[in-house]
């Protein structure tokens, strides 16, 4: 038996296929050493963990820290970020680079890289992306992006006038993703489409934020994704669609993946626990992204395919931005800065839901864990309760409530309003180390580490079958 510095006794572990009663060993070098029955083992430290649910640390695939959108900068840089993450059960983030004027991928890569490294107090992975003003560059880059562990990158098929690409170009870059075994990611809307919504809104003087929610049509992400991932299954390329909202995108990527292409797909706990009546609310202006919140019956369809493994993950999409960023544009809703801040709530929404018996737990784990993992080519050294993997794990009492407000992200308001979940965060462990207990932070400023990725998914998360998806 190997020397322990850390048991969590009698705890209730999401395992990969089930939950048990086990005792959980972490070593000294920070990894699970062993799992055993519950009161069993002996170590430095014990954690009495009776009535307690383990879960293997969250991995948040889609987040922008100190992201310049708009004509303005979310509130947030990487210690507040990466705080704010932990404090919510995240102990992995995976960073959108995205270029500014005249930078190209690998140039925004280096910058996110030194904003990170002397800050970020849980683990992170970078994404690259493409823009338009500098795609010829950072497709050349490739071969280089690949060197330095960045095995995935972003697209934007909307934007044309400013970071997005044609289908074009996304085709060449599809291709030449193939060649180098990155997995492109997109935030899939037909511009062209969009453009037209906005401008009918525009002429009926429709500015606020029911404007914005109109003219971004369920039909503009459902074409986009359609487009795209016919594009994509003529290449073998992998396609990963961030932020799907709609029922209509459901329905094709269902169809898609039945014809055997190689598509991921996530959604973000603000299409899952919102609806679209948020823009009607006072101060109707917190709420716009794009794709906007959509209706009941949307966010229903988004619920089924969750549960019927069309949807892959769940990610925040958080974007930090404070209430007078927001109210300072609500005038013209094209002006208002787009996202949500939401790092902090992800994990605390799934495990309400998981609770209150609306989600599997081993099911939570897929979408918020392990599908992430397998993604970013960590798994099981991620995402999975097992030996050997890093020993990052959140302790959940399940008879506590989380309430969700503004917690400890950098801004004024949560797209929540006080909302309270079932489920309460207790200890957050990452590399197995104490990083949150009792609302206080233990890690130190740039304790967190870059996880440069250099393999492709381990096990492609759509070879997953339905019998995974346990409770």
């Amino acid at each position: 038996m190997p020397e322990l510095a850390t048991v969590i006794r009698g705890v209730d572990a999401v395992l990969p296929h089930n939950r048990s009663k086990v005792d959980l060993g972490i070593g000294a070098e920070g990894r699970i050493a062993v799992i055993a029955e519950a009161g069993t083992l002996t170590g430095d430290a014990i954690v009495e963990a009776e009535g307690l649910i383990a879960l293997p640390g969250a991995i948040d695939l889609h987040v922008h820290i100190n992201t310049f959108f708009g004509g303005t900068t979310t509130r947030d840089d990487f210690f507040a970020g990466t705080s704010a993450a932990l404090f919510g059960g995240t102990t992995t983030v995976a960073q959108f680079a995205i270029p500014r004027p005249g930078e190209t991928s690998l140039e925004a890569v280096d910058r996110t890289q030194e904003e990170a490294r002397p800050a970020a107090v849980c683990d992170y992975v970078i994404h690259g992306c493409a823009v338009r003003e500098t795609y010829d560059a950072s497709l050349a880059q490739f071969g280089r992006l690949t060197e330095r562990g960045i095995r995935t990158l972003k697209v934007f098929s909307a934007y044309t006038d400013t970071i997005g690409l044609s289908l074009g170009q996304i085709h060449r870059l599809l291709a030449r993703a193939v060649e180098a075994g990155i997995t492109i990611f997109v935030h899939a809307e037909t511009d062209s489409l969009v453009r037209e919504g906005i401008e009918e809104a525009v002429g009926r003087g429709d500015l606020g934020p029911h404007g914005h929610a109109v003219s971004r049509t369920p039909l503009a992400e459902d074409d986009a994704i359609r487009s795209i991932a016919d594009l994509a299954r003529d290449i073998d390329a992998t396609v990963y669609f961030v932020h799907v909202s709609a029922a209509s995108s459901v329905a094709s990527l269902a169809e898609l993946r039945a014809r055997g292409g190689r598509i991921l797909a996530e959604t973000c706990p603000h299409y899952l626990f919102l609806d679209a009546s948020v823009y009607d609310a006072p101060g109707g202006e917190q709420w716009i992204c794009s794709p906007p919140i959509r209706s009941a019956e949307h966010r229903a369809a988004l619920w089924d395919a969750l549960e019927a493994g069309v949807i892959d993950t769940v990610s925040s999409d958080h974007n930090c931005f404070d209430i007078a960023q927001k109210a300072s544009r609500r005038a013209d809703f094209r002006a208002v800065p787009n996202g949500l801040p939401g790092i902090e709530h992800r994990l605390p929404l799934l495990v309400g839901a998981a609770i209150t018996g609306r989600l599997g737990w081993v099911r939570l784990v897929q979408l918020s864990s392990e599908t992430p993992a397998r993604i970013l080519g960590l798994w099981p050294r991620k995402g999975a309760l097992v030996v050997g993997a890093d020993a990052d794990l959140v302790l959940i009492d399940p008879a506590g409530h989380s309430n969700l407000g503004v917690g400890h992200m950098a801004t004024d308001y949560s797209p929540y309003k006080e909302m309270s979940v079932s489920g309460r965060i207790e200890r957050v462990y990452r590399h197995g180390q104490l990083v949150v207990v009792e609302n206080e932070l233990r890690a130190a400023r740039g304790s967190g580490a870059w996880l440069p990725v250099h393999a492709a998914p381990i096990i492609p998360p759509w070879s997953i079958s339905a019998t995974r998806r346990g409770r």
